[in-house]
């Protein structure tokens, strides 16, 4: 046992000391004690920040397409910014913003949460193109909410989930492009259904469908091109590392140039000196193929965010209809698929607020029990809190795939009756009236 310890001692000795093996645990404490001043700094810097809520109402007759609300996201990506090492150290983090559609007791309103800073730039960017648009400064409908979940503390009860994306996030949803027809000249509003399933809901219930955004750059889309190649079959080519570099290519060249300097000129190595690449297989695809090629190649020609999709209901607890309730948004939201392409999928996984038994429903009760009221607590602090971190994967969307889910009914193809709309026309006075 003695002669053991004096190996494990001897080899403790060399690989922690003699061999600067204390190394990489110093740069851990250094790399944890950094990680957490900068989430500390972070959180400061967030807590700054003073956010309003801003009510949008549009014109009861609204003609203008998702694509008057695609140039409103285009103009709200200003919002990103640069931020150095120092300043994200410092606690500078990327401003984020939430769009919501909120349907209280039938009642549907657009709600923005946005910095008070941002204001201007959101109501520059929504009377370009709604010039008869109002925006009204309004409270958090969730205000009177707890933000820590007690069931037995409260009389209502909720069901919530986050939506994510069912393929890479390089693969587009179906967006309102796609419910255009040009040869009939009519266009379906992808966000009826789930306009329509909102506006039905009873006096008594609140159902709302939240999109927080957060500008990002276009380092991502390096990914993406990967992607579009391997779709192509274009040939990939391989990136040498460090080690491949000194102790494979290297040497081959030294051996490559003594055999040229040893062999005489005109004699066959029994290799060729170059490989002729192959050729891309985009010929050979199919017309389905290339539609899903073209369909990515055009979502990747546009300004992206990063984006929390989350629904939630309420309701009092002797009135809630999670077996209607849910069908219907659920089923709205599926309008928003393309199974060749991509599509939005609740996360059933993790967020869903409900959960099933695997095996025994009797013996995995309290665990079940216990999941969905962690779930519920969780969900309903990321919804009222707007978070851009919390909750599951990391979806992006294009400026027109957050229009096609987000924008004012366009009056000819929704039942707009319940949507919260500018009553009376205002404009200037004529010059020629009469005063006095």
């Amino acid at each position: 046992m003695e002669l053991i310890h004096e190996y494990l001692y001897l080899l403790i000795d060399v690989l922690l000391v003699q061999w600067f093996g204390w190394v990489p645990f110093l740069w851990l404490l250094v790399y944890m004690l950094f990680w957490l001043r900068r989430n500390k700094n972070q959180g400061e810097f967030v807590s700054e920040v003073k956010w309003i809520f801003l009510e949008v109402r549009i014109e009861e007759l609204n003609e203008r397409s998702a694509f008057a609300m695609e140039q409103v996201f285009a103009a709200l990506h200003a919002i990103h910014g640069t931020i150095t090492w120092g300043e994200a150290f410092a606690g500078k983090v990327q401003l984020w913003m939430s769009c919501e559609i909120v349907s209280l007791g039938g009642k549907v309103s657009y709600i923005y949460k946005i910095p008070e800073k941002f204001r201007n730039l959101l109501e520059s960017a929504i009377f370009a193109q709604y010039p008869k648009a109002e925006i009204y400064e309004v409270e958090d409908y969730l205000k009177n909410l707890p933000h820590h979940y007690e069931p037995e503390h409260v009389d209502f009860d909720f069901w919530g989930t986050q939506l994510v994306k069912k393929k890479d996030n390089a693969f587009p949803i179906k967006t309102y492009v796609g419910f255009e027809h040009k040869e009939q000249d009519t266009f379906i509003d992808p966000l009826a259904n789930v306009l329509e399933a909102m506006s039905n809901i009873q006096p008594y219930e609140l159902m709302a469908f939240q999109i927080v955004i957060k500008p990002v750059d276009d380092k991502w889309k390096e990914h993406a091109q990967h992607l579009v190649d391997k779709l192509k079959g274009v040939p990939e080519h391989h990136v040498s590392s460090w080690f491949d570099t000194i102790f494979l290519e290297f040497p081959g060249k030294i051996l490559d140039g003594l055999m040229a300097i040893l062999v005489p000129p005109g004699e066959d190595h029994g290799k060729s000196s170059h490989k002729e690449e192959a050729p891309s297989q985009m010929q050979h695809k199919s017309e389905g193929e290339k539609m899903v090629i073209a369909a990515v190649e055009k979502a990747l020609s546009k300004i992206y965010y990063e984006a929390k999709v989350r629904i939630l209901y309420l309701a009092p607890k002797d009135k809630f209809n999670k077996g209607l309730r849910i069908p219907e948004i659920i089923g709205a939201v599926r309008n928003f698929d393309d199974v060749s392409i991509n599509g939005l999928k609740p996360d059933t996984g993790h967020t869903w607020t409900d959960a099933t038994f695997k095996i025994s429903k009797k013996l995995e009760a309290p665990y079940i029990e216990q999941n969905i009221l962690l779930r519920k607590r969780h969900l309903l602090h990321q919804f009222m809190s707007r978070s851009a971190w919390m909750g599951v994967g990391k979806t992006l969307l294009n400026t027109e795939e957050l229009a096609t889910i987000y924008h004012f009914p366009q009056s000819p193809n929704v039942r707009v009756s319940q949507i919260q709309k500018v009553q009376t026309v205002k404009s200037a006075p004529p010059p020629d009236l009469p005063i006095g």
